[in-house]
């Protein structure tokens, strides 16, 4: 399934649950932030680049494209940071705890399982959703 996510500003009340609910299921570290623009906000995580940067420069090739998302192979992940300085939008991160990095693959296999993602699922407003690639409306 090709797909990526949408963010209903209108609906979105800068609660936080999608922020939290990544970072509970990411070893503590949120995959996606909100911000404040003005009086809306704004959900922000990997824009799943066509030609990621990130991945270019990964030596472990930890990171790659497939489909419409840019996924993370943890265990292939030997926290050098060079993704963190390739990437454009600053979109990985690295966890300390862990000592590897951390971005958003769109909580792939939670969707391939029949899940939503863990931030779609949290959003008590609907403010996230899931948009099918090709899928008429």
């Amino acid at each position: 399934m090709n797909y990526v996510l949408s963010h209903v500003v209108e609906k979105c009340t800068g609660c936080g649950d999608c922020v939290k609910a990544c970072a509970e299921g990411h070893e503590g570290l949120a995959n996606c932030r909100i911000f404040a623009v003005g009086k809306s906000f704004a959900y922000f995580s990997c824009m799943q680049c066509k030609k990621p940067q990130c991945a270019q420069v990964c030596p472990t090739f930890a990171l790659e494209r497939q489909g419409e998302v840019v996924l993370f192979h943890r265990s292939f992940c030997v926290g050098c940071k060079n993704c963190i300085e390739g990437c454009p939008w600053g979109v990985p991160r690295f966890n300390s705890d862990v000592g590897i990095i951390g971005k958003c693959d769109l909580c792939v296999d939670r969707v391939l399982s029949g899940e939503r993602p863990l931030c779609v699922a949290s959003c008590p407003n609907s403010a996230l959703e899931i948009k099918e690639l090709g899928k008429k409306e």
